[in-house]
């Protein structure tokens, strides 16, 4: 089954991979600005007119000419071995396509119109819809014949679907012991981490507080202030996990612009004591992972000293630590269940596809 899909999110587009994988699909995405000049896509063209469609539309100069079918190709730097599929307008018209899934609010009209054109299905991926029904208004579920949701929905939608985890490799992002480096390492995996003004001095003041434990901020922005913490941008998404495995503890003190939350579900799953703000997840997908003083710690409702206090106790008290590990591992494979979920999908895809 053939499927295409905007693309704007790395390991988005790697949970789509994995899910086609296992369904027997095909992935596609958009390449070329006539997607975007001839008006199928138009995320923020509101905002920045062709910008950020040039960011994701525009080709590179190592993508792979277009094969037989008319499909190029370009690698994933970021999961190695990855290829996408790359196609033009001209050639996915005269190319069958079977479904077509939009997963930006703003492409949801001009992908429903381009899926009626070549007779395909037309579907949506939500996972960014947070705060209420209004900031549902935006998802064209009218248009839509099913979605896959990984995403807190304050209003059930009308049409077919499933809550569902994006997947990601657990063979990368897999448990083991903590390292428990010499200088207890806590370590911060939120891109644009310095952007997120109301939480991120949470951590220099703790980091003021324990001065003699290895605090790291990883991403993107992470030589933006407190550059002291900046640990670099890790590229590829082999190198977080082993960044994550290689931590004691995880700092994802966060209060913005989480979807899905790839970064909180890969520290649970490679099993590390998370600290951040409870609250936020509590209409978040991540929200269950949080199990105050056995996974995790709300650093919401303690104090920097309070919250260093603590992170001290679990670098003193090995076995402690340990349970915590090996408690945010186990919680983590309580409420994800990639087989699960692949089933719902299948049942789901068998009453809503022709």
């Amino acid at each position: 089954m053939r499927v295409l899909a905007d693309y704007h999110h790395h390991d988005l587009w790697e949970s789509l991979e994995l899910l086609a994988a296992r369904l027997g699909w095909t992935l596609y995405r958009p390449i070329g600005m006539e997607w975007f000049t001839q008006g199928y896509w138009n995320h923020e063209r509101k905002w920045h007119g062709d910008a950020v469609a040039r960011q994701y539309l525009e080709p590179w100069g190592d993508d792979l000419a277009p094969d037989s079918e008319g499909a190029g190709r370009r690698h994933d730097r970021s999961h190695p071995g990855r290829w996408h599929k790359l196609i033009g307008l001209d050639a996915a018209r005269s190319m069958r396509f079977d479904l077509v899934i939009s997963s930006l609010a703003h492409n949801h009209e001009g992908f429903a119109q381009f899926a009626s054109e070549v007779g395909a299905t037309f579907a949506l991926q939500v996972g960014n819809v947070r705060f209420g029904p209004a900031d549902m208004a935006e998802d064209r579920w009218d248009l839509a014949a099913f979605g896959l949701v990984s995403g807190f929905m304050p209003v059930t939608p009308s049409k077919p679907h499933v809550v569902y985890h994006q997947e990601f490799s657990l063979e990368d992002f897999r448990y083991e012991p903590p390292p428990r480096h010499e200088r207890f390492r806590v370590s911060s995996f939120v891109q644009c981490y310095p952007q997120d003004a109301g939480a991120y001095p949470y951590l220099g003041a703790a980091a003021g507080v324990a001065p003699e434990l290895d605090w790291r901020v990883y991403g993107a922005y992470g030589e933006a202030p407190l550059d002291g913490y900046a640990a670099g941008n890790l590229d590829r998404c082999a190198d977080v996990a082993a960044a994550m495995r290689d931590t004691d503890v995880g700092w994802h003190a966060k209060r913005w612009s989480d979807g899905y939350g790839h970064v909180i579900h890969n520290l649970f799953a490679v099993g590390r004591p998370v600290f951040g703000f409870r609250t936020y997840y509590a209409t978040q997908m991540a929200g269950p992972l949080w199990v105050d003083g056995v996974t995790s710690y709300d650093i919401g409702t303690r104090s920097p000293a309070e919250v260093a206090g603590l992170i001290r106790e679990l670098r003193d008290d090995p076995e402690r630590h340990l349970r915590m590990c090996e408690a945010a591992a186990a919680r983590f494979r309580e409420v994800v269940d990639f087989d699960a979920e692949e089933q719902a999908i299948r049942a789901m895809l068998a009453q809503v596809l022709p």
